[in-house]
């Protein structure tokens, strides 16, 4: 099976709704597919593209996703009351699961390209600015008044949800 094309979305309406129910398009299908096959890190990276926090995501995420699955009205015949797939909670499964991915992760960009980003509090905007940025190029500074990097995800997010790890 092919890679869903991402640059149309239109495609995920008429194909995978919970793929266009992610606010983040994530390729759904392609990762519970590595998952089944116990490739978590293959998975992890999958997320990665779309979501920069696929760990935090599986424990924090609101789960638009899981409403638009298909297997609730697929499954309507057969069961009382189908439940949708964990949609969710396979991204945990996959964070906590993969190997060290430190290596897989885009290299630094060869060539910079003479321009500077600054980026204004260490939450998870601008960490994701930064993460796109970077390996094109750009030189990237993040400033925050705190002393760890995280914003409402290190100070908000009560520990029993998202342990420190």
């Amino acid at each position: 099976m092919q890679a869903t094309d991402i640059r149309k979305p239109d495609y995920f309406h008429k194909v995978v709704d919970c793929q266009w129910a992610c606010p983040a398009h994530t390729p759904v299908p392609e990762y519970i597919r590595l998952i089944a096959a116990g490739r978590y890190s293959d998975a992890y990276m999958v997320n990665w593209a779309s979501n920069v926090f696929p760990g935090i995501l599986g424990r924090t995420c609101d789960r638009p996703c899981e409403p638009a699955c298909r297997r609730g009205r697929v499954e309507e015949k057969n069961a009382e009351k189908p439940e949708p797939v964990a949609i969710c909670r396979l991204k945990r499964v996959a964070a906590d699961n993969k190997d060290d991915v430190r290596d897989r992760m885009p290299p630094k960009a060869a060539k910079k390209n003479g321009k500077r980003i600054a980026c204004v509090g260490a939450g998870p905007a601008s960490l994701t600015v930064a993460r796109d940025l970077a390996p094109l190029g750009y030189e990237v500074t993040v400033f925050d008044g705190e002393k760890k990097a995280g914003g409402f995800i290190r100070s908000q997010i009560p520990r029993f949800r998202l342990p420190k790890r």
